[in-house]
């Protein structure tokens, strides 16, 4: 018996003080060769790292003229200092205030410490950015509510498997300068994302002055999980002055494990007639021990100071055992004896009583692993007033991953639900043992493995050449050229069942107890049998034989392979420019990226070839209207490609089986061969003041009309005969995208004392985002978008001691439209917060504790069926899922001489 289609269903206000600004002066003495932006108070560059390789050196203003000491001088080295919170925040703000476009960014409080424990849960904090959970971290990263950004390795595409951008979980923060959100785009950038671009940049030898030696380490304990995991990272940097120029090297490395556990309970889909109830309600335990290698290293040589060579590689690799601990309740499979209405929506089901009732357990084992290799080298020449530069680089990416289901069985006397209490259902089980193996059967067996792997090797080459006076300050053009091919095989997901009924108890080893405590009990149900995932993972065969297969992995689906060769042609040219407008200066940069995209798929029985030229004009423009304030504006346009998953034609079926009713014979979940690229117009326009080095009020307004974007909905198709509900991802038309930022950081350093070491960061965000529906008509808010969203942060750093507590807030927010039932067909996740806590000791310049906490409200995640059916036209509001997460504590220490 089938039941893949359910087991596929997954499941303070912080005191604004007087403004006051902070008067401090920035280090000028910078390392040969590393970058730098202005400090916008003192003119003088901002250092990245001082002797030791702390980040953003600030000393104290020394002098009442704002000149700074020679360096070495007695009045150098009597200056204070200030490096991790508040040189990190400096950092980033000279960042925003001096770039381009428009951008903000998150910059290493030291070697080995972003503000949060990993890339994902430190852009949370970014105004404009919000992300979604599970699996024990941040998984997705959205900007300005949507996921379709570009992401870059040190400005290079980079990319996990068939995607195209890279995990950000997969990069440790331990080996992590800064991060850089570009919200709007300049010819220059990588074509690829439509609310913006992020960066990360890995550290380099030259970012130090010389011999560097760093690391950490911290134990981390997860509470529903109950186990402990660890991170480590070291780092090795120098730098030598030779004959031959000067030559750096720097190797990073960093490994963690972690483990964790992922609790949900579930309202199915609901079908029948004349009161409808859920197909399948219950719950599951997500545990996952997750493994993450990264290796960094860097190679920098300078014959000269006008002359530059490099060599850089990546390898990064993720190894995870997950197991997921399903409770199947199946209302409809046996003889139900009451169902009492909704009071709100009588056709459908309050609570159902179901005698003889047919019930299922299941365990489902994964084995899923990625190995991520880049290298690169390039050169960067700079002549006089030009800069000429050029980089090759290859990309590989691999993906095997397998897993082993086994359904187990038995049948209880009596099965009652209330499909909403309070939110999540309540399930009761009379006259079964659920922690008795030898009352479950052995049902069905799904034996799946897949394996996708990209190769691209990318080409570019820039000119740059600046200008003495006049309207133009400089001029770039450049190319860029890519190819990659993707390639993805996998075996059909079907299901087989047992030719004779053996019970769970009869094999040796099989039998297994759930963790406990779902969902703090809300559902009902506790501990239950299912099979052992050692033995599905590492006794595979035997399971085979004991469902009459042969042993071995199963050859790919034929049907189910995937091909797709992608190259790329881009050509830019761009101005800066500057001129005074009723003595306000500005300056900026306009021009166009030429991109010709050529594509050939072939999978499941379609060839195609889709071959588009696209011109992306784009100007921004920065009025400094004072000293402190500055006004930015920006318009382009903006490509992004469909994900190369998503144009794989196939389509994998799974029968519903006796389910009691369901509305289709059939579901399936598959890509689209005729996704076109989805486009944006863009306009935004800031007003920023920054009135310290620290401190700054910004506003921020956008509109994006936003043509194809893509998004997966399900319908009805034909399917052996029968119908099948497809969930695809496709284009849609008309879409808006527009909001306002808000957002404000300061340190409080005019209050006396030990006061003056706090201060504190607010922002929020309101983001509408509409587009037309595709399979029914009208207009639905765009998938992931939340109308608000804001972060609240209250920091504390001085005599050693730093402290962040971080409060993270998202109103509700559509999770998709492909839900099929006869209850609402739109799933609406319900608003969420998350406090997470960060501080850290300094022992000495060379040595400090760490202690960080996330999940400390320990927030509960609900989403609902609500909105309107499509077939129907009735409106409803039913309960979906109820989930809980680890909460989290860490300690640790890192290092660096």
């Amino acid at each position: 018996m089938a039941f893949k289609a359910a087991l596929l269903f997954s499941a303070s206000a912080t005191s604004l003080f007087m403004v006051q600004p902070a008067f401090a002066q920035v280090d000028q003495s910078t390392a040969s060769g590393q970058p730098s932006a202005t400090d916008p108070n003192t003119n003088l560059p901002v250092d990245q790292s001082n002797a030791n390789g702390s980040v953003a050196a600030v000393k104290e203003q020394p002098a009442v003229d704002g000149t700074a000491p020679d360096a070495g001088s007695p009045a150098a080295d009597a200056d204070i200092v200030v490096t991790g919170v508040r040189g990190s925040l400096a950092s980033a703000q000279a960042i925003k205030r001096n770039a381009t476009q428009i951008v903000d960014s998150i910059v290493a409080e030291d070697i080995g410490k972003l503000p949060d424990n990993t890339v994902s849960d430190a852009l949370q904090r970014v105004t404009g950015v919000q992300v979604t959970r599970g699996a024990g971290e941040a998984t997705s990263v959205l900007i300005r509510g949507l996921p379709n950004i570009a992401t870059v390795l040190n400005g290079r595409e980079a990319f996990t498997g068939t995607g195209r951008g890279f995990a950000l979980q997969d990069i440790p923060a331990e080996l992590i300068a800064g991060v850089d959100v570009y919200k709007t785009n300049t010819p220059d950038l990588i074509e690829g994302g439509i609310t913006g671009l992020i960066d990360v940049r890995l550290r380099r030898p030259f970012d130090f002055r010389g011999f560097q030696v760093a690391g950490s380490g911290r134990a981390v304990y997860s509470d529903q999980a109950d186990k402990w995991g660890y991170i480590g990272s070291g780092l090795v940097s120098n730098r030598w002055e030779t004959g031959a120029g000067e030559f750096g090297a720097l190797v990073g490395v960093s490994y963690n494990r972690r483990r964790y556990q992922d609790q949900t309970a579930f309202d199915f889909i609901s079908s029948g007639t004349p009161i409808a109830t859920p197909d399948t309600v219950g719950g599951l335990y997500t545990s996952g021990d997750r493994k993450r290698l990264a290796v960094n290293t860097s190679l920098q040589w300078k014959p000269n100071p006008d002359l530059e060579f490099y060599a850089d590689g990546i390898f990064t690799q993720y190894k995870e055992t997950q197991a997921v601990d399903f409770f199947i309740g199946l209302p409809k499979a046996g003889t139900i004896t009451a169902i009492t209405p909704r009071g709100d929506a009588p056709s459908l089901a309050q609570s159902s009583t179901t005698t003889n009732a047919f019930t299922l357990t299941s365990k489902q084992a994964y084995q899923n692993k990625t190995d991520n290799y880049q290298a690169a080298i390039g050169t960067k020449w700079t002549p006089g007033q030009a800069i000429l530069s050029t980089e090759l680089t290859y990309n590989y990416s691999k993906l095997p991953n397998r897993n082993v289901i086994t359904d187990t069985s038995f049948n209880t006397p009596s099965l009652v639900i209330d499909y909403d209490r309070g939110g999540t259902p309540f399930v009761q089980l009379t006259g079964i043992d659920l922690n008795d193996p030898t009352k479950f059967s052995v049902a069905t067996l799904f034996d799946n493995n897949s394996l996708a792997t990209s190769e691209q090797w990318a080409w570019r080459g820039d000119v740059q050449y600046d200008l003495d006076g006049g309207f133009l300050s400089n001029f770039k053009f450049g190319a860029r050229y890519t190819h990659r091919r993707v390639e993805q095989q996998a075996t059909a997901s079907e299901p087989f069942p047992i030719g004779t009924p053996v019970l769970l108890s009869s094999v040796p080893n099989l039998a297994s107890t759930s963790p406990d405590g779902l969902v703090k009990g809300r559902l009902g149900i506790d501990t239950f049998q299912t099979a052992s995932t050692d033995f599905l993972l590492n006794n595979t065969d035997a399971l085979r034989t004991l469902f009459g297969r042969a042993p071995g992995d199963r050859a790919f689906d034929p049907a189910l392979s995937f091909f797709d060769t992608e190259n790329t042609y881009a050509f830019y040219g761009q101005a800066g420019f500057r001129f005074d407008v009723g003595g306000v200066p500005v300056t900026g940069t306009g021009g166009v990226r030429v991109v010709n995209t050529v594509q050939d798929l072939e999978g499941a029985g379609v060839t195609g070839r889709q071959n588009y030229l696209n011109l992306l004009p784009s100007i921004n423009a920065r009025a400094e209207l004072t000293s402190k304030l500055i006004l930015r504006g920006s318009a382009g346009k903006t490509l992004t490609r469909p994900e190369f998953a998503s144009l794989n034609p196939l389509v994998s079926y799974t029968s519903n089986g006796n389910t009691g009713g369901a509305s289709t014979a059939f579901t399936g979940g598959g890509g689209n061969a005729a996704l076109r690229p989805q486009k944006t117009d863009a306009y935004d326009l800031t007003l920023e003041w920054y009135f310290s080095r620290t401190g700054s009020i910004t506003a921020a307004g956008f509109y994006k009309n936003l043509d194809g974007y893509i998004q997966t909905y399900s319908a009805v198709e034909p399917y052996l005969g029968q119908t099948a509900l497809v969930s695809r991802p496709r284009n849609t038309e008309n879409g808006k995208l527009k909001g306002v930022e808000l957002a404000y950081q300061q340190f409080f350093d005019f209050l006396p004392g030990a006061l003056s070491g706090f201060g504190a960061q607010l922002n929020g965000t309101y983001i509408e985002g509409m587009v037309d529906d595709p399979i029914n008509g009208g207009r639905q808010r765009l998938v992931n978008v939340s109308k608000y969203s804001y972060n609240a942060i209250a920091i504390y750093e001085k005599y050693g001691l730093s402290a962040r507590l971080a409060y993270n807030w998202r109103s509700n927010f559509v999770a998709g439209y492909n839900s099929g039932g006869v209850q609402a067909g739109t799933v609406l996740a319900q608003p969420t917060g998350q406090l997470d806590f960060s501080g850290s000791y300094a022992l000495t310049d060379a040595f400090t504790l760490t202690l960080d906490a996330t999940n400390i409200t320990d927030r509960t995640y609900h989403d609902r069926f609500d909105g309107i059916n499509s077939v129907s036209g009735l409106r409803f509001d039913t309960p979906r899922d109820t989930r809980t997460y680890d909460r989290t504590i860490q300690v640790g220490a890192r290092f660096k001489f």
